[in-house]
């Protein structure tokens, strides 16, 4: 299928690996060669692959934990910065084929603000943010901690997005070490993709949008992967055992469920997760217009994910690029010249419901 955008697609630069390095787990990934190099790769075999499958773009981001696995502020602020500008040194090389999420660190929301102001002000090619589920951060005692961004101090930080029409993707990443410990070091099979990275992240994104975060910035979107973590499957159970009788003080507002956040906050990908039953699940769950297409290269097989997305699942026609929006996310030139962003897993002939652009 042509027009392909793929959202979810990991990159790296050598200083991203000092906190935490991927090849440890998986030195060749599941599609072969060194991991590594193809996470720093760019312009070489990622993008003679798109070309051999039909994806017109790819939007990179910072391999997980990136910036979260930084516990110290300066150092993870100091990697944001850096990696941002490689970013844009490599998005600027290709912008047709190429487009980049900005990297934050989290531990102060202030921070995180100007980072991503700076990127979207004063750099070409950034049309979305990337933050790796849960901020790692230290006390005084060295004590590890951890971060999440469902507190009223952050809410800074996701006025800046919803201004910059921003959308932020959460992404899974590694236990913290005291969880680890408690959780998965019995079972280090299950601590990644099989369960935790989606148990983790599910959590996280449920305690934001029950918070309140969503509502009280109604133009803020957030984009997560792997059929949704889990939540589509869950959505009826969630809904309606968040009972505001028994939960009264819960933020999230009261004439809403979760379900209804779906298409115009909330979206998902099918990064990493290439099944038809799960993404049939999802489409009836939160519909098709929150639905967008990833891969989650080099951890997944670009030849797989467009295979599978070729199966025509969905009724779709095979259409040329220009009308098929299939991957949700379009980068456009703006009055400004900044890129605009679009959502939905849709084709324009057959889904005539108004693109949000």
């Amino acid at each position: 299928m042509l027009g392909k955008i793929a959202l979810e697609e990991a990159w790296a630069i050598p200083e991203n690996f000092k906190a935490y390095d991927p090849t440890t787990l998986a030195p060749k990934g599941v599609i072969g060669g060194d991991l590594a190099a193809n996470l720093m790769d760019v312009h070489g075999t990622r993008l003679t692959q798109m070309d051999e499958n039909g994806v017109d773009m790819m939007v990179l981001s910072l391999s997980s934990p990136g910036c979260q696995g930084e516990s110290d502020p300066d150092a993870a602020a100091a990697l944001a910065t850096l990696a941002n500008d490689r970013m844009a040194d490599e998005v600027g090389r290709n912008p047709a084929r190429f487009a980049g999420m900005v990297s934050v660190a989290m531990h102060d929301p202030e921070v995180a603000k100007g980072e991503l102001r700076r990127c979207f002000e004063e750099k070409r090619g950034f049309v979305g943010c990337m933050v790796n589920d849960f901020q790692t951060v230290k006390d005084k005692d060295g004590k590890e901690g951890m971060v999440f961004y469902d507190d009223k101090r952050f809410d800074v930080f996701w006025a800046e997005a919803e201004r910059l029409d921003c959308p932020v993707y959460i992404h899974p990443r590694a236990a913290s070490g005291p969880v680890h410990e408690m959780m998965w070091a019995g079972r280090p099979w299950l601590e990644f993709s099989a369960l935790g990275y989606a148990q983790r992240v599910a959590m996280h994104v449920l305690g934001i949008v029950t918070s309140g975060v969503l509502d009280r910035h109604p133009g803020l979107k957030i984009v997560i992967g792997h059929m949704g973590e889990h939540i589509p499957y869950d959505l009826y159970r969630i809904d309606h055992k968040l009972n505001r009788a028994r939960f009264a003080d819960m933020p999230m507002r009261k004439d809403r469920c979760v379900r209804d956040y779906f298409g115009s906050q909330l979206f998902i990908t099918t990064s990493g997760h290439f099944s038809t039953p799960a993404l049939m699940c999802a489409v009836q769950e939160v519909g098709l217009r929150a639905v967008m297409f990833a891969i989650d290269y080099p951890f997944e097989s670009i030849p797989n994910g467009s295979v599978w997305l070729a199966g025509e699942y969905h009724g779709l026609k095979r259409m040329g690029p220009t009308e098929c929006r299939v991957g949700g996310i379009g980068v456009r030139e703006g009055d400004k010249g900044r890129q605009m962003v679009e959502y939905g897993l849709y084709n324009e002939s057959w889904d005539k419901r108004e693109v949000r652009r």
